[in-house]
């Protein structure tokens, strides 16, 4: 039977592996429940702005996210990301850059340049950043705080902590250190770039999914938009999903929903009953963001600040990375105490740095389930199933990154190479 694959979901890791399979010459339907394409990670609009549903920052060791964006930009399009080298402000308190030296160099040169601490606490940083990315074994029991109970108060607070929130979005003390270690060691245990960050310059579905349902399109596939998928029936030889409108029958379907969503339609599929048990276990962080509208005259003096003694972790100047002049981006990331008057006290979190003005407009935007709670030990499945014509695709599935856009393209790609490897 030649293949005819439905996707399920249309967010970064469902377009990444549809994308793969249509490129392969695979026939393929890539069904999303919503009216846009990009999942936890997609364009919306508020005041007549476009914007995202959250603010989002890469790395530059995200090597399959940024090779899927550069391979389908047009040629006479510009750039849709900002690569700014590894800084970190956060006025007056503390800064760190890191300089164009070999990795991990940079680090460490970037640790000792450090302002806000003291020769103590940096050469205390160099040796702990040394250690973590020369030695191999971190048990998978450890939390990140147990990780760096070493460290200085300080250096925990200002630096490695507010590091651990913004890319596992999980509190230190239930975070998992040997994720966290993987992502030190991408970020600097590589190459010099891999360590930058890459801001959006575009909206998230202009910037990777709007590009490759396009392509998917040429290539004869179909996108199927506001069109949930509620049932599955696996049989030997076939898969048949069921939406509010109809059925349709495929050789094999790629689960690319969000975990939240997994159980539902794994649990219909006897041998997906362990994997959607696992998943339902798991719990989720929440990340908020909120946009202030200020003066187009007003800007940040850099394109970003790293915020402190609130709960916002960072504010973003969208005028200078998306041309929309006066508008900022708060992030509050493993937001699950968040106060109701956040925005407020996110915006004198502002006030310690800069004067702002009163702002014309604000409105905030909080995903309840941003991403999974990135916890030690935690069981994440591989993208293939005991069914072999069900395959998975998401952040939360194996693999040495947290829930994050890398994540999401990577398993896509995998699930896609998984199913073509298939005799």
């Amino acid at each position: 039977m030649k293949p005819n694959v439905a996707v399920v979901g249309g967010g970064w890791a469902g377009c990444a592996a549809a994308l793969t399979l249509a490129e392969a010459g695979v026939a393929v339907t890539l069904y999303e429940a919503s009216r846009t394409l990009g999942g936890r990670a997609r364009a919306v609009e508020l005041e007549g702005q476009p914007l995202d549903n959250g603010q989002h920052i890469l790395l530059g060791a995200y090597g399959q996210t940024l090779q899927l964006i550069e391979r389908l930009r047009p040629a006479a399009s510009p750039n849709g990301l900002w690569r700014l080298p590894l800084s970190l402000n956060q006025p007056p308190d503390f800064s760190l850059a890191c300089p164009r030296l070999p990795a991990p160099l940079h680090l460490l040169a970037g640790l000792l340049g450090a302002r806000g601490l003291g020769w103590g606490e940096k050469l205390a940083a160099a040796r702990w950043a040394h250690a973590l990315l020369s030695h191999a074994d971190t048990p998978d029991q450890l939390s990140v705080s147990q990780l760096t109970r070493s460290q200085p108060e300080k250096l925990r607070t200002l630096l490695w902590h507010p590091l651990c929130v913004s890319a596992l979005n999980t509190p230190p003390e239930i975070a998992s250190a040997r994720v966290f270690r993987d992502v030190i060691r991408a970020a600097f245990g590589g190459r010099t770039h891999h360590s930058d960050l890459l801001l959006p310059r575009r909206d998230l579905t202009a910037l990777f999914p709007a590009p490759a349902a396009a392509r998917l399109f040429e290539l004869g596939g179909n996108v199927r938009l506001a069109s949930r998928v509620t049932s599955l029936d696996a049989a030997a030889d076939a898969v048949t999903l069921g939406t509010r409108d109809e059925t349709a029958v495929y050789s094999h379907v790629i689960l690319a929903v969000a975990p939240q969503h997994l159980p539902a339609l794994a649990a219909q599929v006897p041998a997906l009953e362990p994997v959607a048990r696992r998943v339902a276990a798991y719990a989720y962080q929440p990340i908020a963001t909120a946009y202030f509208q200020y003066d187009p005259d007003f800007r940040l003096p850099k394109p970003f600040y790293a915020l402190a003694d609130g709960p916002a972790q960072f504010v973003f100047d969208r005028g200078q990375s998306h041309g929309q002049p006066g508008l900022l981006a708060f992030v509050a990331s493993a937001a699950a105490e968040l106060p109701t008057d956040w925005m407020d006290q996110a915006a004198a979190q502002l006030q310690r740095i800069v004067r702002a003005g009163p702002p014309r407009w604000c409105k905030s935007i909080v995903e309840k389930q941003a991403t999974y709670a990135c916890v030690p030990g935690m069981a994440r499945p591989a993208v293939r199933t005991a069914h072999p014509r069900i395959f998975l695709a998401g952040d939360y599935t194996a693999g040495p990154y947290p829930a994050t856009l890398e994540s999401a393209t990577r398993s896509g790609v995998q699930s896609a190479g998984a199913l073509l490897e298939q005799p």
